[in-house]
């Protein structure tokens, strides 16, 4: 059975490959994860734009790293949503 993880905005649960990991330490800050390893607080979110757009509305990130979150690491993560659309 492969490990589920829970979309922190859509609180779907799918397969940790199918979720962009995003990892967060205090000396670096939040940044993604793209080989799922990284040491640190991880949070969860679908490889969607709608998910990622209503978790930088919501402030979802940085309430669950309790600190601030850099703008490009949500720029990132649309470019990488919209990767995973393409591909699809």
């Amino acid at each position: 059975m492969k490990p589920l993880r829970m979309c922190m905005v859509c609180r779907q649960r799918k397969e940790k490959q199918d979720l962009i990991r995003i990892a967060y330490q205090k000396e670096r800050g939040a940044e993604i994860d793209h080989s799922k390893t990284m040491p640190g607080r991880g949070a969860y979110l679908c490889k969607t734009g709608d998910c990622i757009a209503q978790a930088q509305k919501r402030k979802a990130l940085e309430r669950a790293f309790s600190d601030s979150v850099n703008p490009a690491v949500y720029e990132h993560l649309m470019q990488t949503a919209k990767g995973a659309d393409d591909e699809s």
